[in-house]
Order: C-alpha cells, then structure tokens, then sequence
C-alpha cells in the first residue's frame, strides 16, 4: 500500500507594520492558536512573505535535542542557543527546538503541546524566535506593557512578575487608552524620535487583578478551579492567569504606534494611600531597562540596542511608580508624568 503525503495548508500571512508574516504548519492547533493571536492584523492574500515560520507539533513532551555538531552561543535551564553566522538553533526544553535562518529570515520548528497548555507559551516562543529578525529590522522588543494615553503619547510600564504592571496596564485601558501591547512592545528610531510600534498578544491577569475592574471579572471561573492532579508533574503549582483578548474586554482597543512618552517602572508599596511618582535619573532608568530588552547572546544586536536605550531614557521622563491599591487613579498619576511634544509619529 502506498501512502502519499498530505501537504499543509497555505500559509496564514499578516501584515505587521507593512512586514509580511507567514505562519505554515500542518497542525490545526497551531493555526487557531497563531490566529487568535495574530487575527486581528490585515490579512495578505497570495504566498510571497518576508518572514516565513513553519511549525510542527512535536510528538514528545521534550523539545528536540539541538543539531550534532553545533556550537553553543549560550546555555540555559529555560532557553539554549546554538550555531554560527546566520543559523541560529532556539532549545526551549520544555517548549521547543526552533532553527533560525537569520540570512533567509525563515524559521523552522517542532514544538511542544506544551506551547498550547501553558499560558503564554505560544506567544513568548515565538517572540524569543522572531526577535533576532526583528532586531536586524532596527525594531527592538522590549518586556513591557505599553499604552497610549487619549490623543497623547505612548507609557512604557516595566518590570518584574508581582511589580504591578498587568494591574496598571488594565487600569490604563479601563480608562479608555489604547494598547499596543500587553508584554512586548517593538522600539525603533522614526524622524529621531523613539517611537513605539504596535505587537500582538493577548491580555493576562491573576483573579485578584481581574476583580479590581468591573468589566473583567467576567473573565474570573464563577466556580474554583478543580485540583490538579498531584500525579501530573507538569500540572501548575500555583494560581493560574486568566488569559483573553483585548477585543473581549474593550472597544477598539488596539492603535498602530507612537512616540514614547514616559517609562514607569511600578513597585508595589504596602500602606501607601496613594500612587505616585519618584523622578529616576537617565542612567539609572537604563540600568534598570537593559535586563527587559537586551539579550546577551545576540552580540550584533547590543551596541545598537543600547544606543536605542539610551536615546529612550534621554527622551522620555523615566519614574519608579510606587503603587497603592485605588487603581482609578494610575492613568491621572500616569498622564501627569508624561512628556506630549513633538510630533505624531
């Protein structure tokens, strides 16, 4: 009996900020998690892209081991590189091995179910993959939420897990600004200005920060959530985050871009009353930024994403945002902090 392979489907194409992604796999799971992600950029008909990824399920619970014979850039528990020059191997062990032609702006992959149980995987393996593509684009990822004030300029909000910045992020849509993206915003430089570029993803939340806002404790179970199994080690440990797109939760929420107005690095700060806003120093604010947007590996990248940093911090107003519990006051906080000059981007 002869068998005759199937060939995938075409692939999905979408316009990023007039970039051409195309995303290809033979798995029906993988297409409607890239759609629900990406579904709401303009579609592309035909089959000329300028990034191709094409991604397959792989059948074991462990990623792939990297190609014999390549050499390590840099080794880690969550995220291995591996190659030379323009071939570049991604080993996320429990996500996925993704190879990354940076000459042909293609990338191949096998990734894990985990990449679709595990909130957020899909779109932090794509990101960790596509990012050195980007960064040869001039476009700079940075970990942040960012968001454009009514008619105004654009707030950067970084930090750590637990430092607030989900709450604020929503606390600042919740008011009517607009999202550019909820954990990794896009820098480059337009007319000398650092200007903020739209990146796709959903909106994730804990319950505790969903039920600040009436509008979002829609997304909170009405029942606890089961046990996990005590068997299942890949089961989580902990509270989960409630995952759902911005469009579900507001009204025309997204914008395309704009210039950075402020960089707010939240700190949440028991028995303050109010929120408020302590001046950081440039150079300090470039410290505290370079773990959320510069990564080492990447040798070619740093100078450049360094001198786009350092123009950031020069440009906009940079604070530690000490946080108290009223959420309905962050976008006023966070309006009076930010510089409105300069044109429009």
């Amino acid at each position: 009996m002869q068998y005759t392979q199937v060939p995938p489907p075409p692939p999905i194409i979408v316009d990023l900020h007039g970039l051409r992604l195309a995303f290809q796999t033979p798995d029906p799971a993988l297409s409607e998690r890239f759609e629900l992600v990406y579904g709401h950029l303009p579609r592309i008909e035909g089959t000329a892209s300028d990034i191709f990824i094409g991604w397959h399920i792989h059948k074991q619970p462990l990623a792939p081991p990297p190609p014999p014979g390549m050499p390590v850039i840099s080794e880690g528990d969550l995220v291995s590189y591996y190659g030379s020059g323009d071939l570049v191997a991604i080993r996320m062990p429990k996500y996925g091995l993704v190879m990354v032609d940076l000459g042909n702006e293609r990338l191949t992959g096998a990734v894990t179910r985990n990449c679709l149980e595990v909130y957020g995987a899909f779109e932090d393996v794509l990101m960790i993959s596509l990012a050195p593509l980007y960064r040869r684009r001039g476009w700079f990822p940075l970990h942040a939420f960012a968001g454009q004030a009514p008619g105004g300029q654009v707030a950067l909000i970084t930090g750590q897990m637990g430092s607030g910045k989900t709450t604020t992020g929503l606390a600042l849509l919740s008011a009517d600004w607009k999202l550019l993206s909820n954990d990794s915003p896009l820098l480059t430089i337009r007319e000398g200005q650092v200007a903020v570029l739209a990146y796709p993803g959903r909106l994730s939340a804990f319950d505790d920060s969903l039920a600040r806002f009436e509008n979002l404790k829609q997304f909170i179970p009405a029942a606890p959530p089961s046990k996990p199994d005590p068997f299942d080690l890949m089961a989580p440990t902990g509270p989960e985050k409630r995952i759902f797109r911005a469009e579900d939760a507001f009204d025309a929420p997204w914008t395309g871009s704009g210039v950075a107005g402020g960089v707010f690095l939240p700190q949440v700060v028991p028995g303050l009353t109010h929120s408020e806003l302590v001046e950081v120093a440039p150079k300090e604010a470039l410290l505290q930024l370079m773990p959320q947007a510069i990564e080492g590996w990447d040798k070619e990248a740093i100078g450049q994403n360094l001198q786009l940093l350092g123009r950031l911090v020069e440009q906009a107003p940079c604070y530690t945002l000490r946080l108290a519990p009223q959420v309905d006051q962050l976008p006023g906080v966070i309006g009076a902090g930010m510089r409105f000059d300069g044109p429009p981007v």
